[in-house]
């Protein structure tokens, strides 16, 4: 925790926002496919959130390496990430790091509860809600794009993909409006899945939208001044049931037009 807290703090040489957060989570088999190096079941989830400089993709692979820093000579060794990836696979458990470059990071732990602890009680499986309207899938990452097209589709949805925000434009200009943009907050490629939502508005105001984010807490970024309240936000990583109730919420609302 430690670690976390002054990588943290170092991302923020000019003052942010710190958070820490803890919370029962459940990883189910969708998470596990696209993470193989963890076993699906109940966590305990420790997160360290900031709102500093955030990492660009070739670093982030690369975060864990022991000796590998971007810091200046003497302000780093290196270490700090990978003695965390240690300790966490040490304790049988899963780290996860959202971060994007003027955004912030979120480094999500995983660790499985104590053996002490009361076992919960087996509950049957839940049948879950499905639908048949339209879907515009906005993810820029290949991986959980794949993964929620996968997700959308199992549950009886019409599912259209895009990468960014410009190609959910064109798609949109040449298909007409879907029942429901679900697209990621933070993008590359100069617009954000809340100004890429504020864009179609414009021409289809009932629009229905749901966001996702890995920085579903502590490190989304400041709604800017006249922008839209963001109603609708499913954290990452998700599980099908809390992504089908979710949708169904969303499209079963009235319109707003």
């Amino acid at each position: 925790m430690l670690n976390l807290a002054v990588n943290a703090r170092d991302a923020m040489p000019s003052g942010g926002r710190l958070t820490i957060e803890t919370a029962n989570a459940e990883l189910d088999e969708d998470y596990v496919a696209r993470n193989p190096d963890v076993r699906t079941g109940r966590y305990v989830m420790i997160a360290v959130a900031d709102t500093g400089s955030g990492m660009a993709p070739d670093v982030l692979e690369r975060v864990f390496e022991p000796f590998y820093t971007t810091k200046g000579v003497g302000k780093g060794t290196g270490l700090g990430l990978s003695m965390v990836y240690g300790f966490v696979k040490q304790s049988e458990g899963h780290v996860r790091i959202y971060s994007d470059p003027g955004v912030g990071t979120v480094v999500r732990l995983y660790l499985p509860p104590s053996k002490d602890a009361a076992v919960p009680s087996v509950t049957p499986p839940v049948e879950l809600p499905t639908g048949t309207e339209t879907i515009l899938l906005v993810e820029d990452d290949a991986l959980v794009r794949a993964s929620a097209a996968g997700q959308l589709g199992a549950l009886g949805y019409r599912v259209a993909v895009a990468e960014d925000a410009r190609r959910a434009i064109e798609m949109v200009e040449h298909d007409g409006a879907p029942d429901l943009l679900f697209t990621d907050m933070v993008m590359p490629g100069g617009m954000n899945g809340r100004e890429l939502a504020e864009h179609l508005h414009r021409r289809y105001p009932g629009l229905k939208v749901l966001y996702t984010s890995g920085y579903a807490h502590g490190a989304m970024p400041e709604e800017p001044a006249g922008a839209a309240q963001v109603r609708h936000l499913l954290g990452k990583p998700y599980r099908r049931q809390d992504l089908a109730t979710k949708l169904r919420e969303v499209l079963d609302e009235p319109s707003a037009a």
